[in-house]
């Protein structure tokens, strides 16, 4: 089972990064538009009016998309604090998946520039887990990458 959390964060994650390249594509598009409009001398109203209703709707899609992509991280986040809670429930002593799984969503959000919406399940597991985790010996690697993906998200 700890295998299949590994797998669908990973799913998750990588959908976040299929709607982070196309929210890039959109915010290209708009730059495009927007030289359009500045470079065009002769633009009558028509032209105007077509780069305007063209610009809403990019912004509409950049919309949308923003948030499949905080949906997506926020569920990648998910599967990584279920493994990270069974981690800790199994005292294993050997290396966390979960830790990697959080490594890779912060720095993918770091990478991309992304101010994520997170969302309140997802703060209240972090904030539990980390008062677990300050309790307990051990599982180092768990602890410093949620402390850094606490920080990263500003969660208190």
């Amino acid at each position: 089972m700890n295998s299949n959390l590994v797998q669908l964060s990973s799913n998750e994650l990588s959908q976040a990064n299929v709607a982070q390249r196309q929210i890039s594509q959109k915010e290209f598009e708009i730059k495009l538009v927007d030289i359009n409009s500045t470079y065009l001398s002769s633009q009558d109203a028509s032209t105007y009016y077509y780069n305007q209703q063209r610009k809403q709707s990019l912004q509409a899609e950049i919309s949308n998309l923003k948030s499949t992509r905080d949906i997506h991280i926020n569920t990648a986040l998910m599967h990584a604090l279920t493994l990270a809670e069974r981690e800790l429930h199994e005292q294993s002593s050997s290396s966390s998946r979960a830790s990697v799984l959080l490594s890779n969503i912060r720095s993918f959000l770091k990478i991309q520039d992304i101010r994520l919406f997170v969302s309140l399940p997802v703060m209240l597991k972090i904030s539990l887990l980390n008062s677990r985790l300050q309790r307990s010996s051990g599982h180092f690697s768990l602890k410093r990458e949620l402390m850094n993906i606490k920080m990263q998200l500003q969660i208190p």
